[in-house]
């Protein structure tokens, strides 16, 4: 990874919380799997949006320490990967409403897929509900079925 804008950081890093805070005060109790952000360099405003592309927070960066000099979209990329790289070691993302495997990519205006930023999978997935109950007997009767 290239060097990360130090200045850049904090101010990405509060726009994901914000974002995440965001999701979770008008979500009606539902789940995310997906943060999307979309950086438009032509304003200098990075976005982020919900799984069904609902805007969640954005941020003019047009204000922040920026090497305009360099690959502005490279630098937000590389600088948000370590940002959520540091939320993620602090558990920012272990919260009920967020679904794993659950990822952070960048897109560009139509949504496109560029880079995903981060993915955190389940090593322990979670089921409740009707969705064990009585899958012993059903997988029994399946069996005793398909022998016959």
């Amino acid at each position: 990874m290239k060097a990360i804008n130090k200045s850049l950081e904090p101010v990405l890093r509060s726009a994901i919380a914000e974002s995440l805070k965001n999701y979770e005060l008008t979500s009606d109790g539902g789940f995310l799997s997906d943060l999307y952000l979309y950086y438009d360099a032509g304003n200098g405003v990075l976005t982020f949006f919900d799984d069904i592309e609902k805007e969640l927070f954005s941020v003019n960066l047009n204000d922040e320490a920026i090497s305009w000099e360099s690959d502005v979209v490279q630098e937000v990329k590389d600088t948000a990967k370590y940002a959520l790289r540091g939320l993620k070691e602090e558990r920012a993302f272990d919260r009920e409403f967020i679904c794993k495997p659950f990822t952070v990519s960048l897109v560009d205006a139509d949504f496109t897929t560029h880079e995903e930023l981060i993915f955190l999978g389940d090593h322990n997935p979670k089921a409740g509900g009707d969705l064990w109950t009585g899958i012993n007997r059903d997988l029994d009767e399946f069996l005793k079925n398909l022998m016959k």
